[in-house]
């Protein structure tokens, strides 16, 4: 997708994000789904337990994995970090035109951004057991140098 396809289409692909991840979350087991909203960083390890053995039997499956797990990760950083979710404009950065997660609160670097669906990715691809809270924890031990809480 384009730059200005990405920008046009971000009001609904926000608007779907939203209730797709309290669903996933809810379908998980995971009670009461919404509560994802507001304390997703709890909600990690629990997701993380759900997701670890969870086979993906067709592309169809990849697909919604693919997207949740990412709906996940991009708000796990968003709200731990108070960022926020954007189209990058930045030309020559590698996550161009892709929908980041960055604009954090307090920052050392302002252009420091995570690229949720790279992260679901790389999370989809480990081998069975695959563990999402390692993974996040990684990312975060990555960020941590471009942050700073006062």
């Amino acid at each position: 997708m384009t730059l200005k396809q990405r920008k046009e289409n971000f009001t609904q692909f926000y608007k779907e994000l939203i209730p797709s991840l309290v669903d996933f979350v809810e379908k998980l087991g995971i009670s009461p789904g919404h509560a994802v909203l507001k304390q997703v960083v709890d909600c990690a390890p629990l997701l993380s337990r759900s997701l670890e053995r969870m086979e993906i039997s067709n592309q169809e499956d990849r697909v919604f994995l693919l997207s949740r797990v990412s709906y996940f990760v991009g708000e796990y950083f968003a709200q731990k970090y108070g960022g926020a979710w954007y189209v990058n404009e930045i030309e020559g950065s590698r996550y161009y035109a892709r929908y980041v997660v960055g604009k954090f609160w307090q920052t050392v670097n302002p252009n420091v951004m995570v690229d949720p669906f790279l992260v679901a990715e790389d999370y989809l691809q480990q081998p069975i057991p695959r563990n999402l809270q390692a993974l996040l924890d990684e990312i975060e031990a990555e960020l941590k140098p471009h942050l700073h809480r006062s």
